[in-house]
């Protein structure tokens, strides 16, 4: 077989033209599969819807700030009336008292109120605290985003890895079924004994049983990546992908150094110290009263008889303002003063360990990525040596000079060449992603 064209039919079962005009509606690239994740997954509509929640209640709470316009009224009916203690008026002086029936029968108000916060302070923390609460669900939702990508690249690579896989052992029972079928012609005309049929028939099984077990983790791999995208799930999954686009995305400078302001946690670390902070100001500010203005509009209606009950109103109105000053409460507004600032004291720890556990994961992820592209490398040579060997021993076996056990032991290594080069591919490209990770350099944006 000729060199360049069993190179060329071995890639091109391994990966489908990327600058292919038409792809099946099923079949899938990285990127779309990204798209579909970051706009279909149930978890990340329910970031998103939580992120409007806070939003409402944000408004929610500055809504206090609007003056509070009540409307009510009642409607009373006395069967009996209540009764009251006075004096004797005919002769105070002797110090006895009479009861007396009080109140109409029938009476009615009607109220209306208008009451104006001037100064409080729970209205003065929601004030501080609406940015910092809009952009903590704003990082929380770009958090879970970033997490998402994370997920569904590795799931789409795992998946891509093991569909290849069955394609690459679909392509290695050919080509064994070739050298059973000319072992076992060979054995039956008598030109060799039936070692070495069995031994292909050996080694066919060997390989459908590794068939059999990359189609199962082919399933596996895609459930869990349609779960992932909120796929539906009675679509069969196709993914695709370009050599020529893999192989460039696995390089990546190995000298730049994390910056830890990149990360999103450390943002969310930032925002709920911002937080902290305003809960610190609304604890030192316990100790100001609390201020409101209002008016109050009245209409009683008094009545002993039921039906004339609305022929006359007496309607009465006021203006004040009302004051509430709690002088003592056991020392509370100060130790809760102190538990606000000690909260802060621990958010700049968390920081601070945030900080040295991104250099500690950077370094490790460096690391793993380096030696992932060291073996590749490796394994991209012993991919093509193992090429040249099959090719040349396959033609000193049609010319006799080689034995079918070097053969078989060609093809095996061949076929575990290439194997461990595709895994090793995508083992780059997962330890590039966890490089990517640690500095906070992940795209979400599809």
């Amino acid at each position: 077989m000729n060199r360049t064209v069993f190179f060329l039919a071995c890639w091109m079962a391994f990966f489908l033209d990327a600058n292919s005009q038409s792809l099946p509606e099923n079949e899938l690239t990285l990127e779309e599969v990204l798209a579909i994740g970051l706009e279909q997954n149930p978890v990340l509509l329910q970031y998103k819807n939580q992120e409007s929640i806070v939003g409402y209640q944000v408004k929610a709470n500055l809504s206090g700030w609007l003056p509070e316009v009540v409307v009510d009224g009642d409607y009373v009916r006395y069967f009996s009336q209540p009764t009251a203690i006075f004096p004797d008026f005919n002769n105070p002086e002797s110090g006895q008292f009479q009861e007396v029936r009080t109140g109409i029968p029938f009476n009615s108000s009607l109220n209306f109120s208008v009451n104006q916060p001037l100064i409080n302070n729970e209205l003065i923390r929601s004030q501080h605290q609406a940015s910092p609460l809009r952009k903590q669900a704003a990082q929380s939702l770009e958090d879970f985003k970033i997490e998402l990508v994370n997920q569904l690249t590795v799931t789409f690579y795992e998946a891509l890895l093991a569909q290849e896989q069955v394609q690459l052992t679909s392509e290695d029972i050919r080509r064994q079924e070739k050298q059973l079928q000319d072992a076992k012609l060979m054995y039956e005309t008598g030109l060799t004994d039936q070692i070495d049929y069995k031994r292909a028939l050996i080694n066919i099984q060997n390989s459908q049983s590794a068939l059999y077990e990359y189609r199962e983790e082919t399933k596996i791999k895609s459930a869990q990546l349609n779960s992932l995208m909120g796929y539906p799930k009675e679509r069969s999954l196709e993914l695709t992908a370009s050599l020529e686009e893999l192989l460039d995305e696995i390089y990546l400078d190995t000298l730049d150094q994390p910056i830890v302001g990149n990360r999103i946690e450390y943002q969310l670390l930032e925002t709920r110290r911002g937080l902290q902070e305003a809960e610190i100001r609304y604890q030192k500010r316990k100790f100001i009263p609390t201020l409101s203005a209002f008016y109050n509009y009245n209409i009683l209606y008094l009545s002993p008889i039921g039906n004339e009950l609305f022929d006359q109103g007496y309607p009465f109105s006021l203006i004040g303002v009302r004051l509430n000053y709690p002088l003592f409460q056991g020392g509370r507004r100060i130790f809760e003063a102190r538990e606000a600032a000690l909260q802060l004291d621990n958010l700049e720890l968390e920081q601070n360990d945030f900080s040295n556990q991104v250099q500690a994961a950077h370094q490790e992820a460096i690391s793993r990525y380096k030696n992932q592209l060291y073996l590749f490398n490796i394994q991209e040579r012993n991919k093509k040596l193992a090429e040249e060997i099959y090719e040349v021993v396959s033609l000193q076996y049609e010319e006799g000079i080689k034995n079918f056990l070097e053969v078989i032991v060609a093809e095996t290594d061949l076929r575990t060449s290439r194997i461990n080069y595709t895994r090793s591919l995508f083992a780059v490209l997962t330890s590039k992603l966890a490089v990517q990770r640690a500095r906070g350099e992940v795209i979400i944006d599809y």
